[in-house]
């Protein structure tokens, strides 16, 4: 029977953990020669997959790009050239997902958009702003999304008293439910009523959102949902919540996953203002 690699495709790279911005892949070991890499695959594969390119990986592995059937994909190679590595994340020291980074390099994934034209762009796809005060933040979520519900029930508190404000991007990728429950929320004569019936009975066990999703959602309104969704894409992760904001110095930034202590958080941020630029 023919053996073949299981290589991660670009879809499930986007789709891992929440990080942050990514750094160098932190390679400090010597790179395998693309000869005894493709001895390597060579092996594994019975000659069916061929190494493309090979470079410093982090911690002394060599990343290698594998082409399959005209797939590319990425994998690792130990020091020792004997075991090839795949893996849906290599975390550093700083948390961040050295995986992502390298298939940036190899070409494999496309870099991330920059915060200040994912905020501009964020501005002008369809969205609800909750709050009348405070600095105003870009918050993606997903209707079944649990930490995006935290991040929620969270902002709440602030919201009522004034000292932040949110715009929401509802966005459907975490589950067969998501686009529908997204739709239903767009589609809404009020979206933020909508959100929060949603958010007030979220089943938290099942991390199922409370909102009935719409069957039959128009056309119209699903190109807003998958604007969204994409948009989500284009910052570098599909991953909710992700929030755009602004620092004191009035630079756009993204942070993929819920914020700590989301009061000290504010306090340290400047304001986005309606066309998603910095104030």
């Amino acid at each position: 029977m023919r053996v073949r690699l299981l290589f991660l495709s670009a879809t499930l790279l986007l789709s891992g953990c929440a990080g942050g911005h990514f750094s160098g892949s932190g390679g400090n070991g010597k790179v395998l020669s693309k000869d005894r890499a493709q001895q390597l695959v060579s092996g594994i594969t019975h000659n069916q997959a061929q190494v493309t390119k090979v470079f410093s990986g982090p911690g002394g592995l060599s990343a290698i790009v594998v082409e399959d059937d005209g797939h590319k994909s990425l994998a690792y190679a130990s020091p020792d050239g004997k075991y090839l590595i795949l893996a849906q994340a290599i975390i550093n020291s700083d948390g961040e997902n050295v995986i992502r980074k390298n298939a940036e390099e190899a070409g494999l994934l496309p870099k991330p958009m920059s915060a200040a034209l994912l905020a501009e762009r964020a501005s002008k796809v369809k969205s609800f702003v909750l709050g009348t005060k405070g600095p105003e933040v870009i918050a993606f979520v997903d209707p079944n999304c649990i930490f995006c519900h935290k991040f929620y029930e969270n902002a709440k508190p602030l919201i009522a008293q004034g000292k932040l404000r949110v715009r929401y991007v509802v966005a459907a990728f975490l589950k067969p439910s998501s686009a529908g429950k997204a739709a239903a929320i767009l589609a809404a004569k009020d979206p933020a009523k909508a959100m929060a019936k949603n958010e007030k009975n979220f089943n938290e066990e099942t991390e199922e959102g409370a909102i009935h999703a719409d069957a039959n959602p128009s056309p119209a309104v699903m190109a807003d949902v998958e604007k969204n969704t994409q948009l989500l894409q284009d910052s570098g992760q599909e991953a909710t919540p992700t929030i755009v904001y602004c620092d004191k110095g009035g630079k756009a930034k993204i942070s993929h996953g819920m914020p700590e202590k989301l009061g000290q958080f504010i306090s340290g941020i400047g304001s986005l203002n309606a066309q998603g630029t910095c104030e």
